[in-house]
C-alpha cells in the first residue's frame, strides 16, 4: 500500500469537502479520526457517512439513532473515555448474533420466536408458511427489532467530554485491544489536542 503524509490543513480540506462532515466543528476532530474516515472511504471499508451520522446525533443534529447510547469505558487505560457505536451494513450478522444469542446457543428472543412459529402452525407439519415464518423472523424481523430498541452495534467513535464538548478522537474496534486503542488516542493528543491530555475525565460513568 502506498504511504503518503497529510498535514493538518490537508485533512482539513479533505473533511470541508466531504459532505458527511457538513456542519461538524472540525476543529475538535482529531486528524487521526480524519484520516482513519478517508482511509474507510478509500477502500470502502464503511459507509462513513451513516458513521458520521452518529456523530451528528451526539452533537444534537441528529436526533434519532439505532444503536447504543454513548457510555464511558470501564477498565484502563481507557477507563473515562467515551464510546458510541456505529453500525453498518457489514456488522448485520453480528446484530442478528447478538440479538437471537447464537454465540449462546440462543436466547428468550429466539426462544420467543421458535414458540410463535409452532403455536401459529395449523397443519402439523413443517410446511412453507412455519419455514417462512422462522426465516423472516430470524433475519428481517429480528434486525427491525434490535434498530427499534436502538442496540445496533458495530464498532466505536472515541471521544472525550471537555469544558461541555466532545472531542473526537479515534474509531476503533472491539477485538483490537484496549492499549491499541489508547495508542491511537494518544497519538491524537500528540497531534492535536495535548490539552485533553490531563483534562478530567467521566470515571463515575
Amino acid at each position: 500500500m502506498k504511504k503518503i503524509s497529510l498535514s493538518r490543513k490537508d485533512l482539513e480540506l479533505f473533511a470541508a469537502n466531504d459532505i458527511g462532515f457538513y456542519g461538524l466543528d472540525i476543529s475538535r476532530i482529531s486528524s487521526i479520526f480524519i484520516a482513519q474516515v478517508m482511509q474507510m472511504q478509500e477502500h470502502r471499508v464503511i459507509n462513513t457517512l451513516q458513521m458520521l451520522d452518529e456523530v451528528k446525533s451526539l452533537e444534537g443534529f441528529k436526533s434519532v439513532s439505532s444503536t447504543q447510547a454513548a457510555s464511558a469505558f470501564k477498565k484502563a487505560p481507557l477507563k473515562g473515555l467515551m464510546k458510541k457505536h456505529f453500525t453498518d451494513a457489514r456488522f448485520v450478522a453480528k446484530n442478528l448474533g447478538a440479538y437471537l444469542g447464537y454465540e449462546y446457543g440462543g436466547n428468550k428472543n429466539l426462544d420467543e420466536i421458535v414458540e410463535q412459529a409452532f403455536a401459529r402452525n395449523k397443519s402439523g407439519y413443517l410446511d412453507e408458511d412455519f419455514i417462512n415464518f422462522l426465516a423472516y423472523e430470524t433475519t428481517i424481523g429480528a434486525f427491525q427489532k434490535r434498530a427499534l430498541d436502538n442496540k445496533m452495534s458495530g464498532e466505536w467513535i472515541v471521544f472525550q467530554k471537555y469544558n461541555g464538548k466532545n472531542y473526537y478522537l479515534t474509531m476503533a474496534a472491539h477485538d483490537e485491544g484496549d492499549e491499541n486503542i489508547y495508542g491511537r488516542v494518544c497519538d491524537a493528543y500528540d497531534l492535536d489536542f495535548e490539552f485533553l491530555r490531563k483534562a478530567p475525565l467521566n470515571i463515575n460513568n
